[in-house]
């Protein structure tokens, strides 16, 4: 039977449950940015780009791999054979963490490849949903209303996804225990090119936890040095709620020390807060499904975090409401 169906998050895994139930239902997809993707995101500036979000993913699960090397998709994923390190003390350590991939010729290509052909409307900031004689009706912030949905998926962050379902939701309670921090993205243009010794560095014991040179992907520009500085999770908790020119002064003279360069003089510099950019407690469900609402719940958290997370729990409760699994 044909159920018209409410997604809320147009990231990676919104995207994967709209693509596999559109073929046989009504589905919108709401996402409250001007484009798709969440935090497979790329921010542009006159000659520079940064992927702020995601810096990129690994695969290791089958129906993950497949969907990579599938002909609608292996023109927009490329390996990241990058000189990847940690640092330790003054030592560099190799990262042999696995094999990456990146999305190119942006982050966001892969988001924009999930979504095409599906309905969605961007610039929509669902703030609630209820339901009115056995249909979901969403509101957005400007005033919109949209009634008749059969279904309702979040794909969000599960604070978010909390603010927005009922609270007699049978799983409210599992989503509610799942942990998820703050980052801050500082994003550096240097008009030189510059070679550190590495392209991406991973740093204990210090505010900033990962610094890698976006120019160094494929299909990126190298005329510049396009540097990209994530914070560490305790500090970022800590700071989350702080001044952001503060905290940017602090993850500068940090990244000066490590990069051997003067930051503060750099020619562009912005930063971005990220409020649930990675997950210290995930659920382990895969996904989450109320039958008697008939309203569902999805995202990287519910498996374990990272992007191959995120598209495996959208197949997950595509399958599930699809009955399937």
């Amino acid at each position: 039977m044909t159920q018209n169906i409410a997604i809320v998050g147009a990231g990676i895994s919104g995207l994967t449950a709209g693509r596999n139930l559109t073929q046989k239902h009504n589905v919108t997809i709401f996402d409250k940015s001007r484009g798709v993707g969440g935090r497979m995101s790329t921010r542009y500036s006159e000659l520079y780009e940064f992927d702020h979000g995601a810096q990129y993913f690994t695969a290791k699960d089958e129906r993950f791999k497949m969907i990579l090397s599938s002909e609608t998709f292996e023109d927009v994923i490329k390996p990241w054979d990058s000189r990847a390190f940690y640092k330790k003390e003054n030592d560099l350590i190799p990262d042999t963490g696995g094999f990456r991939y990146v999305s190119y010729p942006r982050m966001n290509s892969f988001a924009k490849k999930l979504s095409k052909g599906l309905n969605i409307s961007l610039n929509s900031n669902v703030s609630s949903i209820h339901k009115d004689k056995e249909k979901w009706v969403l509101e957005t912030a400007d005033g919109k209303v949209y009634r008749g949905f059969d279904l309702v998926i979040l794909a969000l962050p599960n604070q978010q996804a909390i603010s927005l379902m009922p609270i007699e939701t049978n799983y409210f309670k599992k989503v509610k225990e799942v942990e998820m921090d703050p980052c801050f993205a500082l994003m550096i243009g240097l008009k030189k090119k510059y070679d550190f010794g590495w392209d991406s560095l991973r740093l204990n014991n210090n505010i900033n936890s990962w610094l890698a040179v976006n120019s160094s992907k494929p299909e990126r520009s190298t005329d510049q040095t396009a540097l990209v500085i994530h914070s560490a999770v305790e500090w970022s908790k800590k700071n989350k709620s702080g001044d952001i020119t503060w905290v940017q002064d602090q993850m500068e003279a940090a990244a000066s020390k490590t990069c051997g360069i003067d930051i503060s003089e750099a020619h562009h510099k912005v930063i971005h807060r990220w409020m649930f950019a990675s997950v210290s407690k995930p659920s382990s469900e895969g996904c989450f499904y109320d039958p008697s609402l008939k309203i569902a719940t999805c995202g990287d958290w519910c498996n374990g975090g990272r992007v191959e997370g995120a598209y495996i729990s959208g197949l997950m409760v595509a399958k599930i409401i699809e009955g399937l699994v």
